[in-house]
């Protein structure tokens, strides 16, 4: 079953009724106790919704430039790998708006249970967690943080659905926002041994304060991300192509295009 964000977001790829629009999200259960029709509760949620008339809403990320996008990049540390058994110890994120970083977030969360090997890992003591604002407290603040950017992440889909979960089991509601993963995203744009964060940053020859914490695999992950830009094809222009272009899919279809284009080419 896909998530709830994937269904969303895919809904309004292009512009659909009003009417049609809020009877849909009244079927997610996830959304049953949320004023579904309030869209600044949505936006909320992360959703960049905006109206393209007075009938119908659409993604503002459809016509948005990618010069012109809002990105926050983030990274999270955790007691553990599963959602359900395990929590958040450490959020970080830097936030890009027109180009540039223009925020940043950070702050550990409260938790009495850290196994040594995340202590050795990261740095972090359990004495720091046991001191730091609750796990709740955290996750409000980072909301207001994020809004409705596009959520960014080496490995996106552990770091968003890790806070998704956790936003939901403290009553915040879950992320409806577009996300992007940068490893697919390098895979594509950039030419190395290695994808993963540390590997990769070698390679580009960006540097670490202290790899492991939140905010700087952040910073190191926003680096990579303004490097794959950089390399882009000229066809990406819209922050909605950018996030199709670092999909499964989209690269199943850039292959299929390119095994059809050498065949053509051999049968001449």
């Amino acid at each position: 079953m896909r998530p709830l964000d994937t269904y969303i977001t895919k809904m309004v790829q292009k512009p659909v009724f009003h009417k049609e629009f809020f009877a849909k999200m009244r079927t997610f259960k996830e959304l049953e106790h949320i004023d579904v029709e309030d869209v600044n509760m949505l936006k909320l949620l992360g959703l960049p919704l905006m109206k393209y008339s007075n009938y119908a809403f659409s993604l503002e990320t459809v016509d948005t430039s990618i010069s012109k996008g809002k990105f926050c990049v983030v990274d999270i540390e955790a007691n553990g790998s599963k959602p359900s058994l395990h929590q958040i110890i450490e959020i970080g994120a830097v936030m890009i708006e027109n180009g540039v970083v223009i925020d940043e977030f950070s702050s550990l969360a409260k938790a009495d249970v850290l196994p040594e090997s995340i202590e050795q890992l990261t740095g972090i003591t359990l004495e720091e967690l046991q001191k730091a604002p609750p796990l709740r407290h955290v996750l409000e603040s980072f909301r207001l943080f994020l809004k409705d950017a596009v959520f960014v992440a080496h490995n996106v889909n552990f770091d968003y659905y890790f806070i998704s979960y956790a936003l939901e089991q403290a009553g915040f509601g879950p992320l409806l926002n577009r996300k992007l993963d940068t490893i697919e995203l390098s895979r594509k744009c950039i030419e190395a041994p290695k994808y993963g964060l540390g590997a990769l940053t070698e390679y580009l020859g960006i540097g670490f304060e202290h790899h492991h914490r939140a905010l700087c695999d952040a910073k190191a992950t926003a680096e990579v991300f303004f490097k794959a830009l950089e390399k882009l094809p000229e066809s990406v222009q819209t922050v909605e192509e950018l996030i199709a272009f670092t999909k499964p899919q989209h690269l199943k279809k850039r292959k299929k295009e390119k095994d059809a284009s050498f065949k053509s080419s051999t049968t001449l």
